[in-house]
């Protein structure tokens, strides 16, 4: 199983150098879960 404290610390030191990339990021995925929802609806 994949270790997920150790990605998440990963993660978490790369938002920190990476602020515009996360903010890319959380739009990415707000539009697939916005686009899933949509999906589900029809």
């Amino acid at each position: 199983m994949a270790d997920l404290g150790g990605m998440a610390d990963k993660a978490k030191e790369a938002a920190q150098d990476n602020p515009e990339k996360v903010d890319q990021a959380k739009d990415k995925i707000k539009d697939a879960v916005d686009g899933n929802k949509d999906d589900e609806q029809n």
